[in-house]
């Protein structure tokens, strides 16, 4: 019951908060404007001080600059969590048991009780029948459960198998979320609050009223950024006016709104370093939390006949799919402690989540690259630790990993060199070298020092 009650406070909370921080923002507004650019700097009393329209001007250029980054940017981010918060969806089973329980609470004869749930569709969270045949060691193949009902059983299934890589458990089938009765899909969490899965969920946040998610993540990094901005201006020519009319009296709303620029200044401050971070490390508050120790373990791919010297597998292995002569067999790997399958390095990381240009990056127009899932591989974006392990279990060559480096290299390197200069075809190959060019230039200068100098 107490659980209960703590989560009902938490939603209310994040659907208060959100008009108490609109009218935070309408009343130092209206302090800013009023009270300091229009009465103590554009039209001032004559027993005050001279105006002094430059300073008010300027002030209200940018304080409007920024409010409107700002109001623009948290309607994105609050309309984002409501209409697509990234939740996943819920097995049948749940359905069923909703569906079962409506009808015992219409019911108002006292009749028997219908079959529970879990006498109709297993215990409670129970996984579905499974489909596929699991080595339970290396070399030591399981019973198969191939038949035309599998996909019946273990609904879901295919999304996995059918991609080359994706998270799972010890025997090599995705993780089961026994609430929502269904598999989670890669970095999805379960969040308490509202009872659902969300694909790479950061925190329940209640300021932004709900769960910050791969949907939202980018908008509230740019929220926090843009508030910080907000709050630290106000905090700066506040306590400069502060400061001036220290001894003649100070309006009293003028410290309120300088209390709360300092108190917020620090708080949003301090979460767009940690959030920054997050996006540069592609990981998340909930990943965060276990990243120096955790281990992810993946289900790989193995195309074929691996290619190692071994005459069994190193690793166990698992086979998906209905017909027997069209199977998929997937390798249950684990990462090192603390490793991140998905770090792609600082620069991709960022973009992943803030997108590809530079407007994307200040301006909360498109969403994260990272929530589009039209991906073969993974539903993520795999990085250089998931070809480690293929190439020191023997699913990869090591020279086909150790040609991997840097052939990214090179299409980095041109890239940058097609958007810095235009190469001709026709004379391309024919262009003497920098050096040489260099050396051309300097021979005649040391041939004419030489002649001055009477060196023959």
């Amino acid at each position: 019951m107490a659980s209960v009650n703590q989560k009902a406070i938490n939603l209310w909370t994040a659907r208060v908060i959100p008009v108490v921080l609109i009218g935070l923002a309408g009343y130092a507004t209206w302090v800013v404007v009023v009270l300091v650019c229009i009465d103590y700097l554009l039209k001032p009393s004559p027993t005050i001080r001279e105006p002094r329209s430059g300073a008010g001007i300027a002030i209200l250029t940018i304080y409007a600059c920024l409010l409107s980054l700002l109001a623009v940017t948290y309607f994105r981010l609050t309309y984002t969590v409501v209409a697509n918060p990234g939740y996943t969806p819920r097995g049948p089973q749940w359905h069923a048991g909703n569906s079962s329980k409506r009808r015992r609470r219409r019911s108002s004869r006292a009749v028997a009780p219908p079959p529970d749930l879990e006498k109709q569709n297993g215990s409670a969270g129970e996984q579905p029948a499974f489909n596929g045949v699991l080595s339970a060691s290396p070399g030591v193949p399981a019973s198969s459960a191939y038949g035309p009902a599998g996909d019946v059983f273990a609904p879901g299934l295919r999304d996995f198998y059918k991609r080359d890589v994706f998270t799972c458990e010890s025997d090599g089938r995705p993780i089961w979320c026994s609430t929502c009765f269904n598999w989670k899909l890669d970095r999805a969490h379960h969040c308490r609050e509202v009872g659902r899965c969300v694909r790479k969920m950061d925190h329940f946040c209640p300021w932004v009223g709900g769960i910050v998610s791969e949907t939202s993540q980018k908008f509230f990094v740019l929220f926090v950024c843009w508030g910080s901005i907000y709050c630290a201006f106000i905090l700066v020519f506040m306590a400069k006016f502060v400061a001036e009319r220290a001894r003649t009296g100070v309006n009293v709303h003028w410290i309120v709104v300088l209390s709360m620029a300092g108190l917020f200044s620090l708080f949003l401050l301090g979460m767009s370093g940690s959030s920054l971070q997050f996006v540069l490390q592609n990981t998340t508050t909930i990943e965060n939390l276990s990243r120096k120790t955790k281990v992810w373990q993946l289900a790989v791919l193995v195309p074929g006949v691996p290619a190692h010297s071994y005459s069994q597998p190193p690793y166990r292995t698992i086979t998906y799919g209905q017909d027997p002569n069209n199977t998929r067999t997937f390798a249950i790997l684990h990462t090192r402690p603390g490793e991140n399958p998905w770090d792609l390095g600082y620069s991709r990381n960022f973009k992943s989540v803030m997108g590809e240009h530079w407007y994307d990056w200040i301006l909360p127009i498109k969403p994260s690259p990272c929530a589009n899932h039209d991906r073969q591989d993974c539903q993520f974006e795999l990085g250089p630790a998931v070809e480690r392990m293929k190439s020191e279990v023997g699913i990869i060559s090591h020279s086909a990993f150790d040609e991997e480096k840097p052939r990214r290299h090179r299409r980095r390197r041109r890239r940058r060199s097609t958007h810095t200069r235009s190469v001709d075809p026709a004379v391309e190959g024919h262009e003497p070298h920098k050096e040489e060019r260099r050396k051309k230039k300097v021979r005649p200068l040391r041939d004419e020092s030489r002649r001055d100098s009477g060196v023959d």
